[in-house]
């Protein structure tokens, strides 16, 4: 039980770890298409942060599978419910400030790319 409630945590962290590094990274580099606020409507620069998120998906579904020592699939779903209950937030946050398809693909993206990141893992108990 111990191991399957840290495998969500560290999927979490995993997917908080590459898309923030990653973001920071793209804000470097492309500090041109950002604001003061750290935002940008070039569409390039946000299909590049949706790339990053689907990694950190698959990297932070694949974790928590890989760790979790039983119900692989269920601690994906969890990592996977809270990452959706992180993201609807911070989306709606940003809804005026981004586009209506970057706000959307966002959020549609998390939950299927984090199970199939688990299903990457093979399981002999499930």
């Amino acid at each position: 039980m111990v191991k399957n409630i840290l495998s969500v945590i560290a999927g979490y962290v995993i997917w908080t770890v590459i898309f923030l590094g990653g973001a920071a990274g793209i804000r470097a580099v492309r500090p041109d298409v950002h604001d003061e606020n750290g935002i940008t409507a070039d569409v390039a620069t946000l299909a590049v942060y949706l790339v990053i998120s689907v990694i950190a998906s698959l990297a932070g579904g694949f974790s928590a599978a890989k760790i979790a020592s039983s119900s692989k699939t269920l601690c994906a779903g969890i990592l996977a419910a809270c990452l959706l209950a992180t993201g609807i937030p911070v989306q709606l946050s940003a809804w005026n400030d981004l586009p209506v398809w970057y706000n959307l693909a966002f959020l549609i993206l998390l939950v299927p790319v984090t199970m199939i990141g688990a299903a990457l893992v093979k399981s002999k108990s499930e």
